[in-house]
């Protein structure tokens, strides 16, 4: 009788684990990657430069323990631009680009060697000891990295050149221009590693590549604020999150604001941060960063964090910022909705391909 229990517990527990990779593989592909067409027309894709690269190492054989007197390293490497039309849904985007078809300069298809995505599904003993939600490990190059912005001032506007000589003989003054500063969003880039046969098979150039990456795009955005003051109430930006201003103080010296801040943060589902990749699970709602708004309702900075998601708001820490616009007044917590993997397919066409033999490139 105890024997046939042990086989009954068994074969429930059997019927358990199936069911989970089952739910498991279905939830990993489904998160790899949906292509959208409404999402895919949000980005727009150029090649930014093409580079061969050679390194000759010479090994000393009395102190190093390579066997060989030197190595030849050679790559090759695309790398290309985003331009984001409507950075407000779009939450961080992959680095690492792939494949998907070539053509030579004579229209003829070009093997592609490259490893795809692995896939995530864990083993059986490490489900067993696996904490709820928790991502599994990618490779460094399958984080997303959160958008990038940078301050700069804006350009007087270009005046046609006939209106500048009619304003000039009829000695009209121009209008006065004040620069403004703002927030200018950085393109992110996206690279492909190419297989050095390229240079010899495809006559110089490549007539199309077709490929795709990924990007991290949310259904819809939400703002959580809270006074820039010290507050003993926890106040719930997610499920699982939860945050309490403890210190919050801004100083006027001059022309400069000075402010020092510490936020504390509770995470009930997830323990510590760790940066999300290509097919990790999303759940409903996502803190992506925060900002410390200025009296005139201007974020002081729109990068909300390291450039990496996602993100960790509590901590610590005090900045600087110039006096227009009023002290810090309120901090906003920025909040995805729905967020998902997209796949962003696209092609690029006559792509130049380097001359290894250049002189130039020798130079």
């Amino acid at each position: 009788m105890i024997q046939k229990g042990d086989n009954m517990i068994r074969l429930r527990w059997s019927f358990i684990y199936a069911v989970i990779i089952i739910f498991t593989d279905f939830s990993i592909a489904s998160t790899d990657g949906v292509i959208d067409k409404k999402v895919t027309n949000l980005f727009e894709i150029n090649w930014e430069s093409m580079r061969y690269n050679k390194t000759v190492t010479q090994y000393n054989p009395e102190v190093s323990s390579n066997q060989q007197p030197s190595r030849a390293d050679e790559n090759l490497t695309l790398r290309c631009q985003v331009e984001i039309k409507d950075p407000n849904l779009v939450l961080g985007i992959s680095r690492k680009g792939f494949l998907a078809g070539l053509t030579d300069s004579n229209r003829r298809n070009i093997e592609i060697n490259q490893e795809e995505p692995e896939s995530r599904t864990p083993s059986m003993p490490a489900m067993r000891n696996m904490p709820r939600n928790m991502p599994m490990p990618r490779p460094m190059d399958m984080w997303y990295e959160g958008l990038r912005y940078h301050k700069r001032f804006t350009q007087p506007p270009k005046v046609p050149r006939w209106r500048a000589l009619i304003r000039k003989f009829l000695r009209i003054p121009q209008p006065p221009f004040k620069p403004e500063l703002i927030d200018e969003l950085q393109p992110p880039s996206v690279q492909f590693e190419l297989d050095l046969g390229l240079l010899e098979s495809s006559g110089g150039e490549i007539r199309s590549l077709k490929g795709y990456y990924y990007a991290l795009v949310a259904e819809s955005v939400e703002h959580v604020e809270v006074p820039f003051e010290p507050n003993d109430q926890w106040v719930r930006l997610t499920d699982d999150v939860a945050i309490q201003v403890r210190e919050a103080k801004c100083t006027i010296s001059g022309t400069r604001t000075r402010y020092n801040y510490e936020i504390e943060e509770n995470r009930t589902a997830r323990r510590g941060i760790s940066r999300l990749s290509v097919g990790d699970y999303l759940p409903e709602k996502m803190v992506m960063g925060r900002q410390f708004v200025k009296q005139d309702g201007k974020p002081h900075d729109r990068s909300m964090g390291p450039g990496f998601i996602s993100a960790h708001v509590g901590g610590s820490g005090s900045g600087t910022h110039s006096s227009s616009g009023g002290p810090i007044e309120k901090i906003r917590f920025v909040i995805a909705v729905n967020p998902n993997h997209y796949k962003i397919p696209f092609e690029l066409k006559n792509i130049p391909l380097p001359d290894p033999e250049s002189k130039e490139g020798k130079k």
